[in-house]
This record gives structure tokens, sequence and C-alpha cells, in this order.
């Protein structure tokens, strides 16, 4: 069973009103009760809290271009409460470097303060230009970094600034919920007649609405003006709770209550008309012929040679995918950019290095040169947010993996994720939604989110030494994800003994060696034997927890009600194998009976099985989660199903001593 549970939350939530309550504010200006608050009344636990955000959108004429831009006025007050809420006082504003000044967004008029109270007197500190810096990260991306001074729990930080951006035909979402809870946050844009824009909500939480009619007047270059009217539109929401992110949830902004704007035509009469209405199949027409997309991978015999050397013909067809792979991954290395735009595969190659772009760009050039059916298969990064496939636009595609054609199957691969192969790629590709844009028949949808095979097995074999501590060894085998993801810590780890260390403090055990699995794709395997610090002989009665390690000691899910969705990294089989040899002078007394549990129709399964033999008792538990995402109407069963394995994790044996005669 699947569940499109994410739709559910969308354009839901918009309430129209004839009038919304506007927040007293005055910039330079903090009531004395949020300075002096300790804790927010709406969630004591709160680290800071967003007390005011208002953020004003507006159409202007650009004399340079004499054309619209949008100019975007932002206006924030957060009070830090605790030590942990400090980061919340850095803050980054991303903007696009365009290819010239004119085609540039800017980021300016940066006004800030920081308020104390400092022996009972209200002391602000002013943000100084020394505390404000611009970062590149990446080629057509720069961000603004502004780290406030003196801050402290108790501080109120305040911020004021302008955004111009050249590209009025894409307004930005706005996202009204945080990690941290909001006060009031009120989104105002208003928009000219000469632009029809589809507006939608999402997340779970009320916005109020308001619009209203508005005449604008534009001065144009060399002191023309230009009447019309135009709509002015506010949201508003108040007392919104934190929505941090959370381990079983992909990507918390999918969830958080926000405004989108879909650009639908722009017309002025009698002079322009554009009509930006689309189709997904418009959207893989232009793909396809773009520059910097379908173009770029239109090369052929890019590195002829090169991929000569790497096939043999006696290979199959899936270990020549493979050597190509390999080939691209030995010849350009990744530069962290995961973008999806294209900018120059033969630079690429002649530099050694490119983005994740230009890696899968090269990748599908390669493979189309060694006869398979390539292509480009687009998709919105889980990190970056849902696609909403029923509202087709261009701006929610950010990145593109490389679909191959295997002895008539479908393939996914990732050049830049380096212990990656063949359907196993990053987690944060394995989407629900992608297409794949083919050259010579219509693109498809596709479900990535549960491609390839990945497992975890522990094999144990265990038994009380001679000095009556429980030992033994340990063998971790990993395939797949599980493997690439090994594979990476192993690569970046500071060494190998510390490593080990981490082990031992984990599993709350002494390793006597180590064998570290050596990174590479598909599977890994690491050994190790050790003494448990925990489990050692008793006098009448020995108890142990068969699994030696267990899975999970609590249930992860410990809240009574959930708003937000469980979902899974990826569905994945995990298995523990135990060998307990029977102490010497007991017998067995006790024993986890056998058990099977299901949750609903099978998407995720749990065995538990133990056998007992003369010398030994073995223990088999198997986890396969088969389906990833469930909405929250079936958080009770979840929440259920996970206490049980918990509370089997938890069992233990029991070992007597045998009566001397």
């Amino acid at each position: 069973m699947k569940t499109n549970f994410f739709i559910l939350v969308l354009a839901l939530v918009i309430g129209s009103h004839t009038g919304i309550a506007q927040e007293r504010f005055k910039l330079g200006e903090v009531p004395m009760d949020d300075l002096t608050m300790t804790v927010y009344p709406g969630d004591t636990s709160a680290i800071a809290v967003v007390l005011y955000e208002d953020c004003a959108v507006r159409y202007e004429i650009d004399p340079t271009r004499n054309d619209f831009k949008v100019v975007t006025n932002h206006t924030a007050q957060i009070k830090i409460l605790k030590q942990a809420g400090l980061d919340k006082a850095n803050i980054s504003i991303p903007f696009y470097k365009g290819k010239t000044n004119i085609m540039s967004e800017r980021i300016y008029g940066i006004i800030g303060y920081v308020y104390n109270i400092e022996n009972g007197r209200v002391v602000r500190t002013k943000l100084s230009k020394r505390q404000i810096f611009i970062e590149n990260t990446s080629e057509n991306w720069q961000r603004v970094k502004i780290a406030f001074p003196n801050v402290k729990p108790g501080s109120v930080i305040e911020l004021k600034y302008e955004k111009s951006s050249p590209y009025y035909n894409d307004l930005d979402d706005f996202v009204f919920q945080s990690s941290i809870p909001v006060r009031y946050s009120r989104y105002r844009v208003t928009i000219p007649e000469y632009f029809t824009f589809r507006k939608r909500t999402a997340g779970y939480e009320h916005i109020d609405y308001l619009e209203k009619n508005v005449n604008i007047i534009y001065i144009l270059k060399g002191g023309n003006t230009l009447s019309c009217n135009g709509q002015e539109m506010t949201f508003v929401t108040t007392n919104l709770p934190a929505m941090d992110s959370d381990s079983y949830v992909w990507n918390a902004n999918d969830f958080r209550s926000r405004v989108i704007f879909d650009l639908m035509r722009v017309e002025v009469p009698g002079v322009f008309y554009n009509d930006f209405t689309t189709t997904w199949t418009e959207i893989d027409r232009r793909l396809n012929e773009n520059e910097r997309f379908g173009r770029q991978m239109r090369f052929s015999n890019l590195m002829r040679d090169e991929l000569a050397a790497v096939l043999k013909e006696n290979m199959s067809s899936h270990d020549k995918v493979v050597a190509v792979l390999d080939l691209v991954k030995a010849s350009i290395l990744w530069n962290e950019e995961e973008v999806l735009y294209i900018d120059n595969v033969r630079r690429a190659i002649r530099e050694g290095k490119g983005s994740s772009a230009e890696m899968n760009a090269v990748l599908i050039c390669l493979l189309r040169d060694a006869g398979f059916n390539a292509y480009p298969v687009v998709m919105s990064l889980r990190s970056r947010g849902r696609i909403f496939s029923m509202f087709p636009t261009q701006k929610s595609l950010n990145y593109f993996i490389v679909g191959v054609d295997i002895d008539g199957k479908p393939a996914y691969i990732d050049a830049s994720y380096k212990y990656g192969t063949v359907n196993v790629i990053p987690p944060n590709c394995m989407v629900q939604e992608a297409r794949s844009i083919f050259m010579d028949r219509p693109a498809a949808w596709v479900d990535l989110h549960d491609i390839g095979q990945n497992s975890y097995s522990i094999n144990i074999t265990a038994k009380f030494n001679g000095e009556d501590r429980l030992s033994g060894t340990v063998q971790r085998i990993m395939t797949g994800v599980p493997s690439a993801s090994y594979s990476r810590k192993v690569e970046n780890q500071k060494s190998i003994e510390d490593t080990q260390s981490e082990i031992e403090t984990e599993l709350n055990i002494n390793i006597l060696d180590f064998e570290q699995g050596k990174p590479q794709n598909i599977s890994v395997t690491e050994k190790f034997s050790f003494e448990s610090n925990e489990t050692s002989l008793g006098d009448e009665y020995i108890y142990v927890n068969p699994l030696i390690f267990p899975y999970i000691k609590d249930n992860p899910f410990k809240a009574e009600t959930r708003k937000l969705p469980v979902e899974y990294s990826y569905p994945y089989e995990h298995v523990t194998s135990v060998t307990l040899m029977i102490p010497e002078g007991y017998v067995l007394d006790e024993a986890p009976v056998s058990e099977v549990i299901n949750l609903g129709d099978k998407q995720i399964t749990y065995s538990y099985q133990t056998q007992k033999s003369e010398n030994d008792i073995q223990v088999i538990q198997r986890i396969n989660i088969n389906q990833t995402l469930y909405p929250t109407m079936d958080y009770q069963e979840v929440r259920n199903f996970w206490a049980n394995i918990a509370s089997k994790n938890n069992s233990q044996l029991v070992f007597k001593r045998v009566a001397t005669q």
C-alpha cells in the first residue's frame, strides 16, 4: 500500500477573514515583558521564540533594465531563552549570483540590534559591518552571514533587511513555521494586475488571509508614470508550535505551514503576453532542449580511449555499466555541489572536478557511447522538499541522477555518490516522485524510495570465558546503502583506534581484536571479538539478554499523539543471529518465546525465534521494513508495533545453577 498522505496537508488551511489583527511593533523597540521573559508560555521547553516577523513583497520598476523587479522587506525579532538557542543569532540569507550584476539578486539595508537587560536597564548593541559576511556557496549562489554580538540567554535580536531580485516571475515560498515557536508572523505581497499567480498553502496550522484591491503607480525611466490596479494579499499566523527536524521525517519543511506562489501568466495589454501555465510534458521538452541540461548530454566520444580500455567483450551488461561508472568516478572528483543544471561537461573532464550534474551528464554520455539507453531522472531532493506533481512547475526541480536500462530493466545511479553503485543511490535521492526524461519516448514518473537491496546483519557467537565474563565474536555485514554509509564513515574517520573506541563505548565492551571493513561498493564486512562489561556469572541465576546487543532498548515513538507522518529512510532488512553457549554448571531456566509480529498488511514484519540444543541456545531476530511512509492516522498502530519490539529486545534468558550432589 502506498499513501501520498502529504497531499492531504496541501491548500487546506487558509481561512478568509474581513480583517486581520495587527501585532503592535516598532523597529528599535522591544516591550519590557519580552525582555524579561525567561520562559515562553506557549512552549516552556523552547530554546528561543520568534516574537515577531513581517515580510512585505512588492513589485518595482528597475530603471537600469526598464523592467519589473521584486523587492522584499523582511523584519524579525527573536528571543533567546536558553544556551542551546544561541545559534538562532547566526543568520544566513541566500541569494542568487547571476552572470552579470543586473541579473543578480542583492541583499542590502541590513540593520540589526541586540537587546539585553544589564544592571536593571536596557542595553542595545548595534550590529556592525564587521559582523556581516558574504560567502560563496556555489558558482551561482552566495549567502549573507550575520553573527549578532553580545548574545546570551535572555537577549532579543532584531533584524531588518531588503532583497532585490530581477526574477519577478519567481516569488520565493514563505515559510511561517520554524524549528522554534513563532508568536506572530505576517506575509504581505502586492502584485500588479499584469501578473496572475496561483497561490496555495501547505502545513497543518491555520493561516488567516485577507485580500484587497489597490491602485499602484510606477515611475518609469524618463519620469513617465504607469498606473495600474493590483492585489494586496496578507497572510497571518499566530502562536505556531515549533516544528523541528525529526528522525522519522525526511524533511520537516514538507509539513511546515507556508505559502507558495506559482506564476500562471504575464500580460501587459497591447504590449506583452507570456503564458507560464505549463504541463510536465512541456517541462520535459524545455529540459531536453536546454543548453545547460539536455544538450549537455548529447556529446559523444568524450572519453573514447578510456572507455574502450574498461569495456571487455565477455562482460555482462551490469558489469559494463559498473565499469563505466567507475571510470567516471576515477576521472572526476565531486566538488560537493548538488545541482540540476550543467555548466560544462568537457571542462569537468579536463579539470577532473565537477558538480553532481556534470558527473551524471558525463555518465549518461559514456553509457550511450557504450550502447546503453541512459537518461536523466529529475527530482527534488528530500532535503529541499517534495514535488507536488499536481502543480507542474520547473522551479520544483533541483537535482537529477542517471537512469539506465540494463537487460530491459531500469536501474538508477548517482555518479557523485562515492560508494554508491547500480541501484544504490543516496537516501536524499530516494524520493517517491522523480521523472525519467527520455529522448525517444514520453517521460514517466518513477518511485525511487524502495529501489535496491539494503540490509544489515549481525552474527554473534558468545560464551562465558574462564574469567566468568561474557565474551565472543561479532561479524557485521552491510549491503546497499548501509554499506555505502559505512564506507563513507570509514573514509572520514580520524583513526581506526577512535572508531574502535566509539564501538566499545556504544556497546559497553572491550574489543580484543578489530578487523575493519575495507570501504567498497555493494557489501562490506566488519569483525571483532569482545568481552562484555555488563554480564558475568552470578551465584544461583544468570540473566542475559539473548540478543547481546539489542536492536532497540526503548520505543522510539514515546509521544501519545503525533501530527507528523512516520517516514523511514528506505526499505531494509535487519537480522541479528546469536549463538550463546550454555555456561558450564547451569541449565536454561527461562527463555523468550518465539513470536511473529506484523504491522498492517505485512508492511513491516518482525520475527523472533529461539531454539535450544544440548549445549547452546540460538536466537534469530529479523526486521523487514517494506513500506517507508505511514500517515498520521496510522501512528498508534506504528507506536504499538515498536513498543512490542522494544519489549522483546529487553527480554532475558535465565540460567539456573545445577544443584551439586
